[in-house]
């Protein structure tokens, strides 16, 4: 009888970027058999679906985005004036984008440009999801490559008196917050998006690892991953103790969330893992932030010595 092959994976995704996050488990099968699955029900699907997308949004946001540079804009329409379904919105939206590609490839280069990429034009890119419909008004959220202003958004669209143009910001978990904002939209129609993007939208960066992690290392970052988030040892140990068993996996990096989901039908852990480059806005806060929790513990622990 064959043995089991079982050895550990890590799955990475736009590992080397501003943000990315890695998935690690194990994988067991027999020599040459694939596992037979069993059939998930709607419901257990249709949340794993849910997560899948959510977390696919996020990583091509990261892919294609950067905060500082790029925007993030809302375009409403006139009062009495709204699509009479999420159909014509996505035609209002499409025609939009018409508009402002032959706008972007008749311009010169812009500050933005000038500043985040030597003056050279940034390619357009764009992604956006549709929200309301069903008798409430409808707003279309898009993330785009900075470069126009709000003066000449507002000519394109033409559709409001007004439009909401912000530039993207960020923190430690990257575009997190905005991912599931602009996730939260449900009863979507069949065959309906939960968005829509430009052709030209990089995929997120994948690749995989094989035995480079031991069970017992995995039943370590678990024990560890379950402390952090029970806030265990917090203002005690310092936060760079504390991480240390995941962030020297990962040089470079600051480990933003981590999750430790234990598979009972397997018996083992599954770590799911998110981390914001040092380098950041984000990352040189958070550097002043722990250099600061390590004075003030060091002075507790010089307090405490001296009594």
């Amino acid at each position: 009888m064959k043995s089991m092959i079982d050895y550990s994976r890590e799955t990475g995704y736009n590992m080397g970027m501003e943000y990315c996050d890695a998935i690690l488990y194990r994988v067991r099968r027999k020599p040459k058999q694939r596992r037979a699955l069993g059939k998930p029900t709607s419901e257990t699907q249709a949340i794993v679906n849910e997560r899948n997308m959510k977390l696919n949004f996020k990583r091509v946001l990261h892919a294609n985005f950067l905060e500082g540079r790029d925007l993030y804009v809302t375009l409403t329409f006139r009062e009495g004036e709204n699509p009479a379904t999420r159909s014509d919105a996505k035609r209002a939206a499409d025609n939009f984008w018409r508009r402002v590609k032959r706008a972007w490839e008749k311009r010169g280069a812009s500050v933005w440009e000038i500043r985040h990429n030597e003056g050279k034009k940034l390619p357009l890119k764009y992604l956006y999801v549709i929200e309301g419909g069903d008798g409430k008004r409808i707003h279309i959220h898009l993330a785009m490559t900075g470069g126009l202003v709000w003066q000449e958004i507002k000519v394109l669209w033409g559709m409001a008196d007004e439009v909401n143009v912000k530039i993207l910001q960020g923190s430690k978990n990257g575009m997190e917050a905005l991912s599931r904002y602009l996730t939260k939209q449900g009863g979507l129609a069949k065959g309906e998006h939960h968005w829509y993007g430009s052709r030209n939208l990089s995929k997120p960066d994948y690749g995989e690892r094989d035995n480079r992690i031991s069970r017992e290392t995995m039943e370590e970052l678990a024990d560890v991953i379950e402390d952090i988030n029970a806030g265990k040892g917090e203002g005690v140990i310092p936060t760079d103790e504390r991480y240390a068993p995941i962030e020297e996996r990962y040089p470079g990096y600051y480990l933003a969330e981590a999750e430790a989901v234990y598979v009972e039908q397997f018996k083992e852990w599954v770590l799911h893992i998110q981390l914001y480059r040092q380098d950041t806005e984000a990352g040189k806060l958070e550097k002043k932030r722990r250099a600061a929790e390590l004075r003030q513990i060091k002075a507790r622990r010089a307090a405490l010595g001296a009594l």
